[in-house]
């Protein structure tokens, strides 16, 4: 088996079975009905995150869906948010994050074990399809920006498959590394490559800009120059993340060694006994026998 073809194969064995999209659309049902049962027709409730972009993966995921209220509200963003929060408490258990409530109680049956949702609370400013969102931390007690535009940049890219691999890499090894960071990352460092198909060596063209870039480079909310949104790691974070990517680049780079490959993604070898022949064979199991440790990338 080539590499390419091994990755193309890693990616499809993460793809969402149909159970699975059936449990997402069962538990953002749950929840936008309970919301609507609090605040009636007026907010939007609508899937966003990678769900909507289309870099999702099976062995690891989680849904985000937002709940924007009309311009004409008048209360507070604070006072939204904290209304939202509220009745949320009222049936889940919540963790509050920096722009969002994320529900951690919910249960599905082919759901990754840390499986949640993040509720999303925002105001629609007038005139416009941009949102307010507030902010719980940092300098800011609100934020200007729009799904659709984070949504449109990601999935117009071209990168969307070589997102997800990245993404599955950072994951298995234990990377933490905000996701709308790091799609930012791949669609910036790739947007002029003319490989883009080529899993393979797009995936070391980030390594290599991982190693050589990230703790520089400057991460800019596409709907809004005013968020930088690399500001959100630390520094101690990026070189963390750089000395990792560095460390798989010159385990792989020039390699066509599968067995490097699959250490790269924590993807071991499994032995299985052939019923036509005595001896024990080797076989791939592509994606099948990670097991993952806590932290997981956020």
């Amino acid at each position: 088996m080539n590499i390419e073809k091994y990755l193309q194969d890693l990616l499809k064995s993460q793809d969402l079975t149909k159970q699975q999209e059936i449990d997402l659309e069962k538990h953002k049902k749950e929840v936008t009905d309970y919301l609507r049962k609090e605040f009636g027709d007026d907010p939007i409730i609508k899937y966003a995150g990678s769900r909507e972009k289309e870099t999702m993966f099976s062995e690891r995921y989680d849904l985000d869906i937002v709940c924007y209220f009309p311009s004409s509200d008048n209360r507070t963003l604070k006072e939204i948010r904290d209304d939202v929060a509220h009745h949320l408490e009222d049936k889940y258990q919540l963790t509050h994050k920096s722009s969002s409530e994320r529900i951690l109680d919910l249960k599905g049956s082919q759901a990754p074990v840390d499986f949640h949702i993040d509720v999303v609370p925002g105001r629609f400013i007038e005139g416009t399809t941009d949102v307010f969102l507030n902010v719980a931390y940092g300098d800011k007690q609100r934020m200007q920006t729009n799904l659709k535009t984070h949504i449109n940049h990601i999935k117009d890219s071209g990168c969307v498959e070589i997102i997800r691999l990245v993404k599955l890499w950072a994951h298995r090894n234990n990377i933490k590394i905000k996701t709308f960071i790091l799609e930012l990352f791949v669609v910036k460092v790739l947007s002029e490559y003319r490989e883009k198909g080529n899993l393979k060596k797009s995936f070391l063209k980030v390594l290599e800009e991982f190693k050589d870039k990230f703790t520089s480079i400057q991460l800019v909310d596409p709907a809004n120059s005013k968020n930088i949104v690399s500001q959100l790691l630390s520094d101690p974070e990026k070189s963390s993340i750089t000395n990792q990517a560095d460390s798989t680049y010159k385990e792989i780079n020039g390699s066509d060694d599968l067995a490097k490959w699959k250490e790269a993604f924590v993807d071991t070898e499994t032995k299985t006994d052939s019923s036509n022949n005595s001896s024990t064979k080797s076989a791939y199991i592509v994606g099948s026998s990670f097991q993952p440790s806590r932290p997981w990338a956020i």
